[in-house]
């Protein structure tokens, strides 16, 4: 596919991997070549030749989340592109024609957080953190970010992460609503295609799309508006 983002189809699990060298940041750039492949990805989907995604990051981390020398240029445009971007991303993720496995092959940082619980099934490193560090950082938490996050985690896990950027690893991040299940590093991308492939063999397409829009639509209407109300949020 390219520099940042690879592609590859093996049966009828298409694996996508972000790999930048470094910590696999939000940037548009980033996005832009996932949302590339992810198109690759729906087009396999609707002439059957794809049955399951898996969403990978790389042997150091998932994502460290957004690329922060955007926030710091102080284009507002861009940085409220990058923003709708990543949680646009998310959506896509969350409502997506097949089922999506995500890899956590090492830390889920901020967006890169958000993006992990876009997935209908979350495979995890048991080292890696989970983590939303936005108000360690100073920075304030975006609704579209809190809707994500009120979707899947546990009311009090919840309310740790967002007002607290407490860390989640291993069983506490499986009990708190972060990943579905932790394994060895090493092993969490095998896995991963393994509950991907799974997927393909059983799980209808038609019945599954329909029931996880149905099952989220009231969350995915809720990230969409704080989408949609970014630049008030952020710029008003």
């Amino acid at each position: 596919m390219s520099s940042l983002v690879s592609y590859e189809l093996n049966d009828v699990v298409a694996t996508i991997t972000m790999d930048d060298g470094k910590v696999n940041a939000l940037s548009p750039a980033m996005q832009a070549e996932i949302n590339a492949a992810l198109d690759q990805a729906a087009a396999g989907a609707a002439s059957g030749e794809v049955k399951a995604v898996v969403l990978a990051g790389n042997s150091k981390v998932f994502s460290g989340g957004f690329d922060l020398s955007v926030f710091s240029s102080g284009d507002v445009a861009a940085t409220l592109g990058m923003l709708a971007g990543g949680f646009e991303l998310a959506v896509r993720c969350l409502s997506f024609p097949v089922p999506v496995i995500m890899a956590a092959t090492g830390h889920a940082i901020a967006m890169g957080s958000f993006l992990l619980l876009s997935g209908d099934h979350r495979v995890g490193a048991a080292t890696a953190r989970c983590q939303a560090n936005e108000v360690k950082i100073g920075m304030t938490l975006p609704i579209a970010a809190i809707e994500i996050m009120r979707m899947r985690l546990t009311p009090a896990t919840f309310q740790r992460a967002v007002s607290m950027a407490a860390v989640f690893t291993g069983d506490a991040a499986i009990a708190g609503g972060w990943v579905d299940e932790v394994v060895d590093a090493d092993a969490v991308l095998s896995r991963a295609q393994e509950v991907a492939t799974e997927a393909a063999a059983t799980v209808h397409t038609a019945a599954h799309v329909a029931s996880k829009l149905k099952a989220r639509a009231q969350a995915l209407t809720a990230i969409q508006a704080g989408i949609d109300g970014l630049a008030k949020e952020f710029a008003g």
